[in-house]
């Protein structure tokens, strides 16, 4: 059993890895401000998103503010494998990201305001034609931010912000289980003899994972902007850690393999299996799905944190008409480093992973340009990946990434306005793996080809001013 129970592992290993899959990190959470290649933090856009990207900017802020959006995301990329140099792309669907934020000023030096964003998410889908199946075909996560916000004018230069942070966290994965690579769940066996050694052949399928599971957890955020002169402003945004405790259903369906056995299996306390008998049936009378202590249902925890990010920037008014802006991005992805998780009933799943995730720095440019009720746009961003060479799975192919960005705002009246953007995503070639290495420290030895990442970005979005 103990043996069957490392090989179940294998199939729910891509837990972590699909939460650590954070590291692809959303930051286009409002339209104006991602036409300027994210840059805010010494000049957050007017319509209520500095919450997200400076809660001191809610300071001196006149009047209300509501304003909603949506950021589209069409993902393409795929893996080429090196032995036979085929390519398998990504069948990612459209992803809609909103963002709605409302704020009030209660007086000149008082600004009040809310926000619903989701800064971390990541969908990835593969044909089932593909090796990394294994690691995780169809796989989600999605995090939800509200912000309760104030912000403070406390002299003429000097605003302060902050607030906290409600996050709900939520993941769903699915996963094929190799049986090849499945230990035999009969005593009497040596140690470690799989379904391989009776002829069964690489990849093949014979159950199906279905794992979902959900948190909430709690943060805060601060920011400070000081007025340098009337032209220049700098600015600072800290987002604290969230600590997400995670618990989740892992539910396993058998998958029709359709084969016989290829050679005849004699087993110790069994009767002799000969060979053509139907693998299914087979398989079934072992009760592998129906056994606490194999493949019934089984209750996964974990313990994961979304990162601490810090923002620093600078904005300068070069006339009234142009601005130039300039932000420097760390989030601390080195605190998913060593991963413990949990399962019940059969606690011989208990392991330990090793993802050894990097911090990582951005560096972000844009200018914005203002005339008669028509604002310009436009930036560039680079940003380093967070995952290490050993840790590129099907899950999260992530990496260093350069942006190009623009877009305008159009006044439609006196109190309203909208925002469009767009954004492209080139990131840097990886190579990386298709399957996982549960309780051993993962080697680039084990990568087996090259992943290739792009993604095309727009947002809309309107703000109505009261």
């Amino acid at each position: 059993m103990q043996r069957f129970g490392k090989c179940a592992w294998l199939l729910i290993a891509g837990f972590p890895a699909l939460l650590s899959a954070q590291g692809f990190g959303i930051y286009e959470q409002n339209t104006c401000t991602m036409g300027r290649a994210g840059t805010a933090a010494a000049a957050p856009c007017p319509d209520g998103s500095a919450i997200f990207f400076n809660p001191a900017g809610l300071a001196g802020l006149p009047g209300g503010h509501v304003s909603g959006g949506v950021t589209i995301i069409k993902v393409m990329g795929g893996f080429t494998d090196d032995i036979f140099a085929e390519t398998t792309d990504l069948t990612d669907p459209l992803l809609f990201v909103p963002q709605v934020y409302a704020t009030y000023a209660l007086t000149p030096k008082v600004g009040v305001g809310i926000g619903l964003f989701a800064p971390y998410g990541l969908q990835t889908r593969w044909p089932l034609t593909f090796d990394g199946r294994f690691s995780g075909y169809d796989n989600a996560i999605r995090t939800v931010y509200v912000q309760p916000t104030v912000a403070y004018q406390v002299t003429p230069w000097l605003k302060l912000g902050g607030g906290v942070d409600i996050v709900h966290g939520s993941v769903a994965l699915h996963q094929r289980l190799d049986l090849s690579h499945t230990p035999v769940p009969v005593a009497g066996l040596p140690p470690g003899t799989t379904f391989g050694a009776f002829g069964i052949a690489d990849g093949t399928d014979f159950a199906d994972v279905d794992l979902s599971a959900s948190t909430t957890g709690f943060g805060g955020h601060f920011g400070a902007i000081a007025q340098v002169n009337p032209r220049l402003s700098i600015g600072a945004h800290y987002l604290m850690k969230v600590n997400l405790d995670y618990s989740g259903t892992a539910h396993f369906t058998p998958v029709n393999t359709g084969l016989t056995i290829p050679a005849t299996i004699a087993l110790p306390g069994l009767p002799v299996i000969p060979a053509g008998t139907p693998l299914d049936a087979f398989l079934a009378s072992l009760g592998l799905f129906s056994n606490p202590a194999l493949l019934a249902d089984q209750t996964a925890t974990a313990s994961i944190a979304n990162p601490d990010m810090l923002v620093v920037g600078v904005a300068f008014k070069a006339n009234d008409q142009l601005t130039l802006i300039a932000d420097y991005q760390w989030t601390h992805w080195a605190t998913f480093s060593v991963l413990n998780l949990e399962f019940d009933p059969n606690t011989l799943l208990n392991q330990t992973l090793y993802e050894s995730y990097q911090s990582t720095n951005g560096i972000r440019v844009g200018a914005e340009y203002a005339n008669q009720g028509w604002t310009f746009r436009g930036g560039y961003l680079y940003h380093e990946g967070a995952a290490p060479a050993q840790t590129v799975t099907p899950l999260l192919p992530e990496g260093a990434r350069n942006e190009f960005t623009g877009g305008f705002g159009l006044k439609l009246g006196r109190q309203l306005t909208a925002d469009f953007a767009y954004q492209y995503i080139r990131q840097n070639d990886r190579r990386g793996r298709t399957r996982e290495t549960p309780n051993v420290m993962p080697t680039v030895a084990l990568n087996n080809g090259l992943y290739t990442f792009s993604a095309h970005l727009f947002g809309v979005s309107l703000a109505f001013t009261f």
